[in-house]
Formats: structure tokens, C-alpha cells, sequence
């Protein structure tokens, strides 16, 4: 159902917000999703399900099923899990980017 590009896109965007790249997580974002959601509430929301506290985030993995009209990319964390869900993508300039996402587990 997703390609390899929109695959590593998602363990991409995981991983810079792992990192607390927002700047860059935003920049992965489609130029729509970006006008609607602005670098500071991307941090705020992500922080609100992996506080600055958690730790480590490890594993960044995805969890693959042919079953989920998204994909699914677990955050890893010694206590509990979290995950990150995009459920679209677009192409810009022949870039993939991030349409939609919901942080949180289902």
C-alpha cells in the first residue's frame, strides 16, 4: 500500500523529532500541513506524548500491516510505547512529504 519513499520519509520524520529537530520534522511536512501547523505546535504536541524526561527512543521501527490505511512507526521508550501514524503523503518538487499524521497509539 506504501511505497519504500513513503516509508523512509516516516522513520525520517520519527527520527528527526526523536531528536528534537523540529525545524527539520517541520520541513517534511507538505507546504499545506505546514501552513496549518507551525514548528512550535509540532514540538508541543509531540513533547505531550514523549515529554523531554522520557529518555531514550528506541526502537524507531515500523510496524508494517497491509490491514492499516496508514502507517505506523512505534517509539520505543523503557516504560510504555508510543507511536506516531501518517495516514497520507504528497509529492512536491518530486519529494515525498508528510500530509497528515496523529501522534499517539490508537
Amino acid at each position: 500500500m506504501f511505497n519504500s519513499a513513503q516509508k523512509s520519509l516516516a522513520i525520517e520524520f520519527a527520527r528527526s523529532l526523536s531528536k528534537r529537530e523540529y525545524d527539520e520534522a517541520h520541513a517534511m511536512c507538505s507546504q499545506d500541513l505546514r501552513s496549518q501547523i507551525k514548528v512550535d505546535r509540532l514540538r508541543e504536541e509531540f513533547e505531550n506524548i514523549i515529554p523531554l524526561d522520557w529518555g531514550i527512543i528506541d526502537p524507531i521501527e515500523l510496524a508494517e500491516s497491509g490491514d492499516y490505511p496508514f502507517i505506523y512507526v512505534v517509539l520505543g521508550g523503557d516504560v510504555y510505547s508510543e507511536a506516531i501514524i501518517i495516514d497520507s503523503f504528497s509529492i512536491e518538487n518530486n519529494q515525498v512529504k508528510v500530509g497528515s499524521y496523529q501522534f499517539g497509539r490508537p
